[in-house]
């Protein structure tokens, strides 16, 4: 069984996404550490986002319209993130959840 190229990519991504989410959430007392791993969720939200609406094909204009609404979890947690000055519980939920849609849109659009 030959394994595509996206599918790696996807992998490594959902990954990435698990071990930022897991310090994401790690008490510690630096609050940049924090900020770190929030503005690195959001990226890989935003990546997987990207690869889900761009790999499907251009008559499916209705899914990748879906796929991109996936990013509005990301941008409201950004919102709040910048109003409390840093990110909070629910910042970081928008951000995980931007991810999951994200790759759920790519498993299940696609």
């Amino acid at each position: 069984m030959a394994l595509s190229a996206m599918f790696i990519l996807e992998v490594v991504i959902v990954f990435s996404f698990i071990v930022t989410s897991l310090f994401m959430f790690i008490p510690k007392k630096n609050e940049a550490v924090h900020k770190i791993f929030f503005v690195l969720s959001v990226m890989l939200g935003i990546l997987v986002t990207f690869i889900s609406a761009t790999s499907l094909p251009s008559n499916m204009q209705m899914q990748t319209v879906a796929c991109w609404l996936c990013l509005v979890p990301a941008a409201i947690g950004i919102i709040v993130s910048v109003a409390k000055g840093k990110p909070n519980v629910f910042a970081k939920l928008c951000s995980m959840l931007t991810i999951i849609l994200s790759v759920l849109g790519y498993y299940f659009l696609g």
